[in-house]
């Protein structure tokens, strides 16, 4: 009984151990838009062991993200980009529920000069 549940709970912690660099994924959230309509933004981010790197919006007009980091004191994220119009885009905030597959990035979304509060969901 006690080496099922030993080995039970090691399986656990080897399958968290994998689950690999905070902000690998696809991450997916919305900002004010045009009128009352949202305007939905996606990032994918993948870290290749020495820097983050990714798209926003993929697609044929991706924007590529020129700069991320990953503050661990507090688990900040700075995200910063160039728009297609030549316009910064900057996001920041910080990671919640770290331990969680579906973990969530708060914080401020500045495009064109405006800001808007962004919750990006990894999907």
């Amino acid at each position: 009984m006690r080496l099922g549940l030993a080995l039970v709970l090691l399986g656990a912690s080897v399958a968290v151990a994998q689950e690999g660099f905070p902000l690998d994924g696809t991450w997916r959230g919305e900002r004010a838009g045009a009128g009352k309509v949202p305007e939905t933004i996606v990032m994918v981010l993948q870290w290749d062991g020495k820097k983050i790197g990714g798209v926003i919006n993929p697609g044929p007009s991706a924007i590529q993200i020129a700069d991320a980091q990953l503050i661990p004191a507090g688990w900040k994220v700075t995200i910063a980009a160039q728009a297609a119009n030549g316009k910064p885009i900057r996001f920041e905030g910080a990671i919640e529920n770290l331990g969680e597959y579906n973990r969530a990035i708060a914080g401020t979304w500045t495009q064109g000069g405006k800001s808007f509060p962004v919750r990006m969901v990894r999907e």
